[in-house]
């Protein structure tokens, strides 16, 4: 299994933070804010390499900060890490995260399975958990979680409903009527087996920015499952956002 973090947005909702900054890079409580999923996803056994697509604005920042963690963490053993540049020198060019994403999986000829992580939530679940979720049912899976509450998900958050086994029957991005309070969030394992559908999904000029489209796309086409956490799990999205997620780190120590 390889992990692909997806890291070449450009984070406009963040300035000034992010005007000479990537958002992964933001620290949090003196720390990267892609330290706290590196760790992480170092636990599972299974992803043997880990892609970070950026864009070119920020692909030298990336590169310098990923020499100094290697140096930092020599003498812990963490998978392969490669930072890929999408080419990208402002919002207006971006790619996309499908576009990205596959930037990733064509590039490096990829044809494993595949965990698709954003970069911008600091969350304490476990990718550990997540994994064997994903090993027990050999399909694609998407982290959820339940809101408990419907206006937190309108026309704000993915939404999801969920059948008595687990599998999404109906995924909605972003909906003005939830049909329930299960919200997406942006981290998902798709089988090997999907990479063909990804690559039909750009074909048929779909959606290329937010994953979720993606996702309510491959629902209808395969076997979709909710890995559904409690833990928290924070958006850094604006600046109260990433002060707020700042302070409750700090505060842990």
């Amino acid at each position: 299994m390889k992990a692909i973090i997806l890291a070449a947005g450009y984070a406009t909702r963040l300035y000034p933070h992010t005007k000479d900054l990537p958002k992964a890079l933001l620290p949090i409580a003196g720390k990267p804010v892609i330290e706290y999923t590196i760790q992480k996803i170092t636990v599972c056994r299974d992803i043997e390499k880990i892609y970070i697509v950026t864009n070119n604005k920020f692909f030298e920042q990336f590169s310098s900060w990923l020499a100094e963690y290697q140096e930092r963490l020599h003498a812990i053993t963490i998978p392969e890490i490669e930072v890929i540049n999408d080419g990208t020198n402002s919002n207006r060019e971006r790619l996309g995260s499908i576009g990205d994403l596959w930037l990733a999986i064509e590039s490096k000829e990829l044809d494993d399975d595949l965990m698709v992580i954003c970069s911008d939530k600091m969350f304490e679940f476990s990718l550990a958990d997540f994994v064997d979720f994903f090993k027990d049912r050999r399909a694609a899976v998407n982290t959820c979680c339940d809101v408990g509450d419907i206006e937190l998900l309108r026309n704000k958050h993915g939404c999801v409903v969920v059948n008595e086994q687990g599998r999404i029957v109906e995924f909605q991005e972003k909906p003005s009527h939830p049909k329930s309070t299960i919200e997406s969030i942006a981290f998902y394992i798709f089988p090997g087996s999907t990479i063909p559908l990804i690559k039909q999904y750009l074909s048929e000029d779909n959606n290329k920015d937010a994953p979720g489209f993606l996702a309510q796309w491959l629902s209808q086409k395969e076997s979709m499952y909710a890995f559904l956490f409690t833990e928290e799990c924070y958006d850094i999205g604006n600046p109260d956002g990433y002060h707020r997620v700042n302070e409750i780190y700090t505060k842990k120590g």
